[in-house]
């Protein structure tokens, strides 16, 4: 074999070498974005599972929001304080779920859940005047707050052991 011919073989298997390296980096990250968007799913989920059994625990905020979706008349200014401080953290936890979407990591229909739990949460008057609120406190970014805005009108989302208001009413705009 003449040097030519072993270098031409040389060239050749390096060629299969980087398209074979090349393949299995396709697939590697295709498993690793397939990993981030299940485990954006798992946190986007956990997410809700901690708002949930904070609501559960039975303790202060658990009482202001009970009284907040059965006899909302009986806040006191404390109480109000209070869930306007919980629903911030919520917004804020929507929005960490939203900027995961824009990336394309959090999955479309996980998404469009939340989006349409938040828009129903603004038939709430109370939660409406809090959104309102954290509008003019600069804590949500335009992108996020046109995407819940834009959301269709939804109804309040129903709990056990009380109703929604009868003064519900329409989502504000």
């Amino acid at each position: 074999m003449t040097l030519q011919e072993l270098a031409d073989l040389g060239e050749a298997t390096a060629a299969v070498a980087v398209v074979l390296s090349l393949i299995a980096l396709i697939i590697q990250m295709r498993q690793s974005t397939k990993t981030a968007r299940a485990t954006a799913v798992w946190d986007a989920q956990m997410v809700f599972v901690a708002i949930n059994e904070t609501l559960a625990a039975g303790g202060p905020l658990s009482e202001v929001a009970f009284k907040v979706f059965t006899t909302p008349e009986k806040l006191t200014d404390y109480d109000r304080h209070l869930f306007h401080r919980y629903m911030r953290a919520v917004w804020q936890r929507l929005e960490a779920q939203f900027a995961l979407y824009r990336s394309n990591i959090l999955d479309v229909e996980v998404w469009e859940l939340r989006r349409g739990y938040a828009k129903g949460l603004l038939s709430h008057p109370l939660i409406a005047e809090i959104w309102q609120l954290e509008l003019r406190n600069s804590m949500l970014t335009k992108a996020f707050i046109d995407e819940i805005e834009r959301a269709s009108t939804r109804p309040m989302p129903a709990f056990m052991g009380g109703a929604a208001p009868a003064s519900s009413g329409p989502a504000v705009s």
